[in-house]
């Protein structure tokens, strides 16, 4: 069995970015309701990349948030939590007279799941080019995006500049596409926008649904194959509650996940890309490992952080590096995992 390397706390000036959407979910209060026939709902902040960048942050990295923001009552309590993730704002800018992006989600009564999006020229979505330009990627180590950025025009020109930015000075990228089909107009120019990132991105996260949707393949291992080929980029796609897939220059690997008593699955996936990220952002503690057996070291401890955020109502409740470990070692499936950091 591999070894959890002792973890210890490293002074790291570089930070990372994440770049991309922050909206407000409505989440319905009345199963088996549409959207347009619930009466109540649960405001929570959401929107992937934001919570990834809260995630990092938690987990102990210096992070900062390009994304734009509004200037009503929903941006000024998105720049309050945003603060209090202790996450820089210097490349988080305010629109003014703009508007919040909201999505209403809820369940019928078959079972089906019921979204309506609002996000048409709301804050994130006016972020320009000039605003990516802008940006200083000297400090960065890691660049992160996806999701709906990548969708929603004039911003996505700006998110995926950015992106370009990156790979052309050599940073590391990492790309969760967070796949909302519904939400997808144009299946073939969004194929042809993930295909063009996917080729040049180090670090790849799908869920295994993200994957059939972009490859029309139900199988995970023969769906990878079907991405664009890559000898360096590595690939993790979440199982659900069956763990993960680990995969890289041919290499595959089934990481078991943890069974817990769920409570919300809401903001698993993000945290299992934060822990991700946290762990490959600090590979020079675990050299001299291969890539591969830093991306299974990952693996196990991205899957405990998500198995965590399950118990917990609510979708921004990231767990310590403390708290990560612990569960690890209490679950005596890695009793060996000594983490120092919190």
């Amino acid at each position: 069995m591999l070894q959890f390397p002792e973890y210890e706390v490293i002074p790291l000036k570089k930070e990372i970015i994440c770049a991309g959407e922050v909206l407000y979910d409505m989440i319905s209060q009345e199963p088996g309701k549409t959207v347009g026939d619930t009466v109540r709902f649960e405001k929570r902040i959401g929107g992937s990349p934001f919570n990834i960048c809260c995630g990092l942050s938690r987990l102990g990295e210096s992070v900062s948030f390009f994304s734009q923001i509004a200037d009503d009552s929903f941006g000024k309590s998105i720049e309050t939590d945003l603060k209090k993730a202790g996450v820089d704002l210097k490349n988080t800018s305010v629109k003014e007279g703009s508007k919040t992006s909201l999505a209403f989600a809820a369940v019928d009564d078959e079972g089906k799941a019921d979204y309506e999006f609002y996000r048409d020229n709301t804050a994130d979505c006016l972020i320009s080019i000039e605003q990516a330009e802008a940006v200083n990627l000297k400090d960065c180590v890691l660049f992160h995006f996806g999701s709906l950025a990548i969708i929603d025009r004039p911003g996505n020109t700006a998110y995926i500049r950015l992106f370009n930015r990156a790979t052309e000075m050599g940073v590391m990228t990492s790309f969760d596409p967070n796949v909302r089909a519904f939400y997808i107009k144009d299946k073939a120019e969004y194929l042809d926008t993930v295909d063009g990132i996917i080729r040049k991105t180090s670090v790849l996260k799908l869920s295994d649904e993200d994957l059939f949707y972009i490859t029309g393949i139900n199988e995970p291992e023969k769906a990878l194959e079907k991405l664009p080929k890559s000898t360096e980029r590595l690939d993790f796609v979440t199982l659900g509650k069956a763990g993960c897939l680990i995969h890289k220059d041919g290499l595959f690997k089934k990481i078991e996940g943890y069974s817990v008593d769920v409570v919300d699955t809401v903001g698993c996936g993000d945290a299992f890309m934060a822990a991700i990220l946290k762990m490959i952002r600090n590979r020079d503690a675990y050299e001299p490992i291969s890539d591969f057996e830093l991306m299974e070291q990952a693996a196990r401890f991205a899957t405990a952080c998500s198995a965590i955020v399950a118990t917990r109502q609510g979708g921004n409740t990231m767990p310590s590096v403390t708290e990560i470990g612990d569960f690890m070692r209490n679950r005596n499936l890695h009793s060996n995992v000594s983490v120092n950091n919190s």
